[in-house]
């Protein structure tokens, strides 16, 4: 695996290496700090005005909006390599997209809000490690092949358009905790082997001193993957390195990580019948490679408390897809002989590919190109640097005898993206993988760079009204820049230089009556600018293939977001934790991607095209006593275009010269009106404990079918078992088995072209889906020390 090759990636292992041992050797590492992390003197207190700086604890009974959290028993319990495996079985609202029918590359939706690797998107959830923003500066994308699982400490899931989250957190937002030296001591070695070649190796160790500690973690993962041609592995390394004085805390974080994961998409119903691991087109390979370093300062005084993170992130991003050709033979859109003058002699264009201005298309060589290439390449690299800076003042005081938590930042973030893309043609084999031939369309060469740089100013306050009153208020302005350029001087469209501002607010209130129930309220705007992808790709009448052709760039609108919840939760007796809520977003402006057709449905632009709703019921419960614990988890999702808007879907039968007439009401595709979990965890001897999961989910519309014309994925119900045994104090196994029944079913689809590739397939319905993964087990073997 190519891992560490950057010259950025190698300095931070160097000083990993260097720093990490001299420091834990300095002092006892048993030695244990006082007052739980801050020896010889105050413990910096929980706060609780929220920030994107907040790397601490937050006590969801003080807080006036919905929020799940997940410790690190849990993602050890229920994850494998990703952080976000622990979501799909146990938090509200979420399910998952197999759009690439990978494990690291889920397509997570929350509350009908998408937080996806895949450009293309329209993406509504913020995601943070440590205070620093993970959406990637190109299109807001998250990569989760990136987050391994044994690193993270805590996965919180806040609800709403919460405005002190910043850009993009108009459905939620995600925190990612990592581990330090200060959280989790001692050490541990898991291996793990599953079906289909699957292979996990986890290792962890953490140490600390009296003022120092530090956290190492690295993990690895590879299959042959259960779908045809469809191998992966990944590998990930993560260090932490603490200091704790009277009254202050540093830590100082570092991950690098290499992926080459392979997504071979949805597939053809008629093929799916046929055979459920089998692949259109192959291969669609994504290679990540990432060094992330951050540091995050906090300082206790008499009356307040001063938060900084700083960061700085190198992202390369490579993708391989394997394509049917998009292009046409000379004279098959007239079904005549095309000719033209060549140095002034009549020549026939029989035998060669040509564009939409029926002319030959011209190879880098300067030549026709043979109508036997049918099939293309499509190449794009997509280096990524990003960095920025957040700083939080909280001050505790006490005006008109209310006690105030008043909390003021600024926060500053800039990444900047080189984008290249390339057209090779190729020809398709007998397994529909496409061949290399260094032969590339002269006109599909894209170059674009851009910058995008955002700057905000944050106003929090939490009040005490009364002992069993409090409200919360925030405040964010922000100002966002995003340019574009086009370095080789061919597309002077990319060309742009747009700018956004915003105020958001939001305002929420706290009830308590006690722990057996407590009464919340909020109202909250938030709000989304244009990536520069969607910037880049928005013009009707110059389509770009995703992810690689931009062609212009007409101005798009930023997407604001208000939103509405009302819930209670609390405790009671066994039940250690409910909640009941209601909740709506309205968006207005929506920027959704309008397909104008491909064999696959990726060619298209974005538009500013509606504004949509979801609204929904959510409701927890979560019991323990003696040796037994369960969950249940409900949600009801109603997410629906508000006004009519022409939908571009010319590859869906029911269409009318291509397009869908959406009226308000109907149901955005992929998004699931119930989706049900429930779990039990009974530890039947002292070291042996057996636990069953159950979450079903209702059938969704295909993209692409925004007017709700054809029939929805079937709905499904799926089981999971787990078995673990602590052998002894430091050996332990486990043994899971998911999708035990072998349910089939689907969570994505779209429509395509699947004779285009296929000839005499039975393609009337146009419809590709992306099945869910069968019947897996897996067998984990671990020791800790």
């Amino acid at each position: 695996m190519r891992f560490c090759k950057t010259a950025l990636c190698q300095a931070l292992t160097l000083v990993g290496l260097i720093i990490i041992p001299p420091v834990l050797t300095a002092a006892p590492q048993n030695a244990a700090p006082k007052n739980d992390g801050a020896p010889g003197g105050t413990r910096l207190e929980e706060v609780r005005v929220l920030g994107t700086t907040t790397g601490y604890a937050l006590d969801v009974n003080n807080l006036p909006f919905a929020m799940q959290g997940f410790g690190a028993n849990d993602l050890s319990a229920s994850a494998l390599y990703s952080a976000v495996d622990v979501l799909e079985d146990k938090a509200t609202s979420i399910t998952t997209h197999a759009a690439q029918n990978n494990r690291l590359q889920p397509d997570i939706q929350y509350r009908g809000f998408v937080a996806s690797p895949l450009l293309g998107l329209s993406q509504g959830l913020s995601v943070y490690q440590n205070g620093v923003r993970l959406n990637e500066a190109f299109g807001d994308t998250v990569n989760w092949d990136l987050m391994p699982a044994s690193s993270v400490s805590k996965l919180e899931i806040i609800g709403g358009s919460n405005p002190a989250f910043g850009l993009n957190s108009i459905g939620g937002s995600l925190r990612l905790q990592t581990h330090t030296g200060f959280s989790k001591t001692g050490g541990s070695l898991a291996v793990t082997a599953g079906r289909f070649g699957a292979r996990d190796y986890a290792l962890q160790w953490g140490g600390r001193g009296n003022e120092w500690g530090a956290f190492v973690a690295i993990d690895a993962a590879e299959e042959s993957g259960w779908r045809d041609y469809s191998d992966s592995e990944a590998l990930s390394a993560y260090g932490a390195l603490s200091w704790r004085g009277t009254a202050s805390e540093l830590d100082l974080f570092f991950n690098l990580a290499d992926s080459r994961l392979k997504g071979n998409g949805a597939v053809p119903e008629a093929l799916l019948s046929e055979r459920r691991t089998a692949v259109f087109t192959h291969p669609d390979q994504t290679e990540n490679r990432l060094a992330m370093s951050s540091l995050s300062f906090r300082r206790q005084f008499a009356q307040g408390r001063l938060d900084v993170t700083a960061f700085y992130r190198d992202l390369e991003t490579v993708t391989f897809n394997g394509d049917g050709s998009e292009y046409e033979e000379c004279g098959e859109s007239d079904g005549e002989s095309d000719e033209g003058e060549v140095e002034g002699t009549s020549v026939a264009y029989d035998g060669f590919l040509c564009g939409d201005n029926d002319a030959p298309i011209l190879d880098n060589n300067g030549r026709w190109v043979s109508e036997r290439f049918n099939a293309i390449n499509n190449r794009s690299q997509r280096p990524q640097e990003s960095y920025g800076i957040t700083a939080q003042w909280t001050h505790d005081l006490t005006w008109a005898g209310t006690a105030h938590q008043l909390a003021v930042g600024v926060d500053g973030f800039r990444g900047d993206t080189r984008f290249r893309s390339t057209t090779e043609f190729a020809e398709l084999t007998a397994s529909r993988g496409t061949t290399t031939t260094d032969l590339f369309d002269a006109d599909g060469d894209t170059l674009l760079n851009t910058e995008r740089e955002t700057w905000s100013i944050f106003l929090a306050d939490h009040i005490e009204i009364s002992p069993s009153l409090d409200a919360q208020a925030a405040l964010r302005y922000h100002r966002t820049r995003v340019r574009g350029r086009d370095p080789s001087g061919q597309r002077p469209a990319l060309e742009g230089n747009h700018r956004f501002e915003d105020v958001n607010a939001s305002l929420g209130v706290l009830w308590r009556g006690g722990e057996a129930w407590s009464l919340y309220l909020n109202g909250q705007t938030a709000v989304r600018t244009p990536t520069p992808v969607e910037l880049a790709c928005s013009h009707p009448e110059a389509p770009c293939r995703l992810p690689n052709a931009f062609l212009a760039d007409p101005p798009l609108d930023a997407t604001e977001a208000l939103s509405v919840e009302l819930g209670v939760r609390g405790q009671l007796g066994v039940v250690n934790h409910y909640r009941l809520g209601v909740f709506s977003i309205t968006v207005e402006d929506d920027i959704v991607f309008q397909t104008t057709g491909g064999v696959s449905s990726n060619q298209g632009f974005f538009q500013n095209a509606t504004d949509t709703r979801r609204q929904g019921v959510e409701f927890e419960l979560d019991i323990a006593f003696d040796t037994i614990q369960a969950y249940v988890r409900y949600s009801y999702l109603d997410a629906t275009f508000e006004k009519p808007f022409f939908s571009s879907s010319p590859n869906n039968p029911s269409a009318t010269q291509g397009v869908l007439s959406v009226n308000a009401g109907d149901r955005i595709p992929l998004s699931p009106r119930h989706n049900f979990k429930t779990g039990l965890l009974w530890q039947f001897a002292k070291r042996w404990n057996i636990g069953v999961d159950y979450r079903y989910q209702s059938g969704v519309y295909l993209r692409g079918d925004e007017a709700n014309i054809d029939s929805p994925t079937r709905s499904a119900g799926v089981m999971d078992f787990h078995l673990r045994a602590d052998i002894n104090k430091h050996l332990f196994t486990e043994l899971r088995l998911e999708n035990a029944f072998d349910a089939r079913y689907e969570t994505f689809g779209l429509y395509g072209e699947a004779d285009e590739v296929i000839e005499n397939i039975d393609d009337e319905t146009g419809r590709f889906l992306g099945p869910a993964a069968p019947r897996m087990w897996w067998l984990t073997l671990g020791v800790t020390w």
